[in-house]
């Protein structure tokens, strides 16, 4: 075995046999399943209303109607009757919850795996082997984990820097990603989507849809607040700027944090004009580069299925180790973020659509992309577009590395079912304004709104963008083309 146990502290393998685990890991047997877990995966048991275990949620979920994150038994007030819509049962129950798990269902009729949201905990599988878990590195020996590595599109997708696998693509011959907002049959072991099911009607009410999403945010990091130290994420992004307000009343129980990266000094300069001007509890970590073993643990721990900046700074946040971490990952849902130059009768085909993902047109992309836009082809394009960049994008890029960081409990209150149905909702005038955020962002905090978003505020504004210009002329000239585009 290539891999030794704490190499892979936080993951889990499911499987239909006993004793698939390494050394150090906590087997259960759920009905005709088996689930091991790696130390520093949390784990809670899922009981019916009759005290039936039925399955188990594993990372930090929250239930923001009893105020509590849950760390012991979840009760579902209902039995999950054979002859019942599962999916219906599973939407009602599990998607109220907001944080961030995976949910192994396993009773006598059906055993399945969902993703939250957007698969903040990510699954791959082998159908073959029958097995699933966290990523290929806990599913594979590491011979195996050689012989099935797919260097040349690993190298063709630009993994090391940029790139990722999407849709139901990873490094591995014969290891699938599970995407969310589908479940994995067991039984089968096939993938199928549960959700949408249908259009989402638009907000007839754009503003108080988006205090809806605010409040559920402020809720989320008041309950990790009182649950255990927390730190909030402070940029100059307008996601930050989101959290900074739905945090207003709480800023005495969290702290907000800073990496200082090379190339983030408008992020560095922001956050701290935030963290004076409102005298915020702050801190700024210190930029640390990965070692080379470093850098390797990381690329195993998220099965060599992405790459970039990160990989080399990701030392930098080992502070936050043993708190909770609230990010603001989602926001970008609200504001169509793959929709440039479309209508809502513009065709999405395959090709186009790996073109706005900005992936290489090689054949096992195209085929991926077209599996999974085939059985969605009923929808306007800005559904399509939405669902491609929470799923092709987010759930694949975004979070494949659930695992690299296992001792920090990282979370994006912004992602739920209900924050992703309202932002769904809004018009698509509203969003692709862009500004709907900002709005609320002045009513629950205007003082805040006041230090512009992604900018210093001062001559950097103009003299940055122009030195960028100079650098790498190419770069700008798409970025003017593009924006002449969208106003046209």
């Amino acid at each position: 075995m290539l891999f030794e146990s704490d190499q892979l502290d936080g993951q889990f393998v499911v499987s239909l046999e006993a004793g698939t685990h390494l050394r150090g890991w906590e087997e259960f047997q759920l009905g005709s399943l088996y689930l091991s877990l790696a130390p520093y995966t949390n784990s809670i048991a899922v009981l019916d209303s009759g005290g039936q275990r039925i399955g188990f949620l594993l990372g930090t979920p929250i239930d923001l109607e009893q105020r509590r994150v849950i760390v012991d038994d979840y009760v579902i007030p209902a039995k999950l009757d054979k002859k019942e819509d599962v999916d219906a049962f599973v939407e009602t129950h599990i998607y109220r919850l907001t944080g961030s798990f995976l949910f192994i269902l396993s009773t006598a009729a059906t055993n399945r795996i969902y993703l939250d949201a957007n698969g903040t905990i990510s699954l791959v599988y082998d159908p073959q082997a029958r097995v699933a878990g966290a990523t290929a590195a806990a599913l594979l020996t590491g011979d195996q984990y050689k012989q099935r590595f797919r260097a040349k599109l690993y190298k063709g997708l630009d993994v090391e820097n940029a790139g990722w696998f999407t849709g139901d693509l990873t490094a591995h011959i014969g290891i699938s990603r599970l995407l969310c907002n589908h479940y994995l049959d067991l039984d089968t072991w096939t993938s199928k989507r549960h959700w949408p099911n249908s259009p989402i009607a638009l907000s007839p009410d754009p503003t108080s849809t988006c205090a809806r999403i605010f409040e559920r945010v402020r809720q989320t990091i008041e309950v990790v607040a009182r649950a255990g130290k927390t730190s909030v994420a402070l940029t100059a992004g307008s996601d930050s700027r989101l959290l900074l307000s739905c945090s207003r009343d709480l800023v005495r129980d969290v702290s907000f944090v800073t990496v200082e990266a090379p190339n983030a000094d408008i992020d560095i300069n922001c956050a701290r004009r935030l963290a004076i001007k409102f005298s915020l509890p702050h801190q700024f970590l210190s930029y640390r580069e990965a070692t080379p073993a470093e850098a390797d643990l990381w690329r195993l721990r998220t099965g060599h299925c992405v790459g970039g900046n990160n990989i080399k700074m990701h030392p930098s946040v080992r502070p936050l180790e043993g708190r909770f971490f609230v990010g603001g990952l989602g926001g970008e849902v609200g504001r169509g973020f793959l929709w440039l130059n479309a209508k809502s009768d513009t065709v999405v085909d395959t090709s186009g659509l790996v073109s706005r993902l900005k992936l290489p047109q090689v054949e096992e992309v195209l085929q991926s992309v077209e599996n999974w836009i085939a059985p969605i082809s009923h929808y306007d394009a800005f559904m399509k577009l939405d669902l491609a960049y929470i799923e092709l994008r987010m759930s694949s890029w975004g979070f494949c590395d659930s695992y690299v960081k296992p001792r920090q409990r990282e979370l994006h209150p912004m992602i739920s079912r209900a924050n992703y149905a309202d932002m769904l909702s809004l018009p698509p005038e509203v969003r692709r304004k862009g500004d709907i955020y900002f709005r609320q962002i002045e009513r629950s905090w205007k003082e805040i709104s006041e230090i512009p978003i992604n900018k210093y505020g001062d001559y950097r504004d103009v003299l940055t963008p122009a030195i960028s210009a100079f650098k790498n002329p190419k770069r700008a000239y798409r970025k003017a083309v593009q924006l002449i585009e969208a106003l046209g």
